[in-house]
């Protein structure tokens, strides 16, 4: 069968360029696995496996330097861990809105610079958001509800409840005229 060294040189040629076929095909079928497991891309998929069975090892380097850095799996295990890490962290301290100072949560003024952050509720006297209508804890209506709406105060001629009384100034007149009925008057200040 080996009568000369030609014909074993021929053997053993045909034996690697199978041997080099068979790799080639193995790193194809090697790269088409690695890319979908990194990428749902279809043309991410198609240009990397193309890139190999083009190119055979220099397409291999260059794929490998040019994949995706973590698998899907890997990915969806790294978002799943941060989520965690997320859910374990305490939630932040909330802080005013005015001096970003840290505040507790049941502080109705902050102690610095005297902000209105929340207000107490008339039943139970929990501390309560101050867009809040209604107190989750017993229930009572909040001061928002009580408070008649625009047009029944222009109804009734009452005038809207002011958050806080204007400084008397030192030039206002001795006597002012009398006030129609229905409407609060002023408390001079002593």
């Amino acid at each position: 069968m080996f009568d000369s060294w030609e014909s074993i040189a021929a053997l053993a040629a045909a034996v690697l360029i199978a041997y080099g076929v068979i790799l080639w095909l193995g790193i194809i079928v090697w790269t088409y696995r690695d890319i979908r497991e990194r990428t749902r891309d279809g043309w991410s998929q198609t240009v990397s496996v193309l890139l190999v069975l083009l190119f055979n090892a220099p397409g291999l380097i260059l794929y490998l330097l040019l994949r995706p850095h973590e698998t899907l799996t890997e990915a969806y295990e790294r978002r799943l861990e941060a989520e965690a890490l997320m859910r374990d962290l305490p939630e932040p301290r909330p802080t005013c809105p005015t001096c970003d100072r840290p505040m507790r949560e049941d502080f109705l003024l902050c102690p610095y610079c005297r902000t209105k952050l929340r207000q107490p509720c008339t039943g139970c006297g929990q501390a309560l958001e101050l867009g809040w209508v209604a107190c989750p804890y017993c229930g009572a209506q909040g001061p928002q509800a009580f408070a008649p709406a625009p047009a029944a105060r222009a109804a009734t001629n009452v005038a809207p409840p002011l958050a806080q009384e204007p400084p008397q100034s030192a030039t206002a007149p001795a006597s002012a005229p009398p006030a129609e009925a229905g409407t609060p008057q002023a408390r001079p200040s002593p």
